[in-house]
């Protein structure tokens, strides 16, 4: 007969009892000094009961992608900057300390960490770009103030939520169970299950295989969205190097070209997008997303 053996067999002192949250809190690494994460909204926005419409979403997070964001739409759009994210600590009475919305806008991109939302004049295009470290007790508060916010008009099967992410490719693990070390380049996409196998994107794409899965923001926002009933898509943009490069910037926009015309005019190539992916190109440095 076999026999089991647990901790207690093999030593004889006694266990600490851990406590789970106060584990959770260590592990969340967020600085006692600041406050919750929060996004401070624009002043005519800023009221829990007004939502903002939105009938197409484009979430970018992490260094590639919000370069992405960057050189193919904040450059070619003069986008409205309706709200940031904060940590900042609180003021005496008791208030976030908040930076003025000129301030956060005129902050070069170039040297910022800092998560933006914007929204396309006249219309309801709303761009979400995320590019600063997320700690584990940011995650839920991002995703539900998100999802609390806005009001998602239009959006259906054919004009889903589009999340971007940049993974390195050696986290990805192939079926047979090998590091995927040989590519360079490549990306994979998971959907809610209400978005048809016949989806364009999907078509053109490999899913994210087990054991692999998204994990952090990108989950708790597909988890959110999916709770919904909201069509989301995630992009996962597996790279052999963690700098940004012009050519996963324009696999992006060749792949995202297939998206409904809801999203695609917003993500074209124009002649400024050009100048910046030449200067990216010249740089061979992610210095200028860090």
């Amino acid at each position: 007969m076999s026999v089991l053996y647990g901790y207690g067999d093999l030593i004889s002192e006694e266990v600490e009892t851990i406590d789970s949250d106060e584990e959770d809190e260590k592990r969340s690494s967020r600085n006692p000094d600041k406050s919750p994460f929060s996004i401070v909204w624009r002043d005519d926005l800023n009221n829990e009961n007004i939502k903002i419409s939105c009938s197409s979403l484009l979430i970018t997070l992490g260094t590639t992608a919000s370069a992405f964001a960057f050189t193919h739409v904040i450059c070619n759009y003069d986008l409205e900057l309706i709200g940031y994210g904060t940590d900042e600590k609180m003021t005496d009475d008791g208030n976030i300390e908040k930076k003025s919305f000129d301030q956060i806008k005129m902050q070069q991109y170039a040297t910022q960490s800092v998560d933006r939302i914007y929204r396309l004049p006249s219309s309801s295009f709303v761009l979400i770009q995320l590019n600063s470290s997320v700690t584990s007790d940011r995650i839920w508060p991002i995703s539900e103030q998100i999802l609390n916010k806005f009001n998602f008009l239009n959006l259906n099967i054919s004009n889903p939520v589009y999340i971007i992410q940049s993974r390195l490719s050696m986290d990805y693990v192939t079926i047979a169970g090998e590091l995927e070390n040989k590519s360079n380049l490549f990306i994979r996409y998971i959907k809610s299950s209400i978005i048809p196998t016949d989806n364009k994107i999907t078509q053109m794409l490999k899913p994210i295989e087990p054991p692999n899965a998204i994990r952090g923001l990108s989950a708790a926002l597909f988890t959110k969205f999916h709770q919904g009933n909201i069509p989301v898509i995630v992009l996962v943009v597996y790279q052999r190097h963690s700098s940004v490069n012009a050519d996963a910037l324009k696999l992006l926009q060749g792949i995202l070209d297939r998206t409904s015309t809801t999203l695609k005019p917003y993500i074209q190539l124009t002649e400024k997008t050009n100048k910046q992916l030449i200067r990216l190109a010249s740089t061979q440095t992610s210095n200028m997303y860090s």
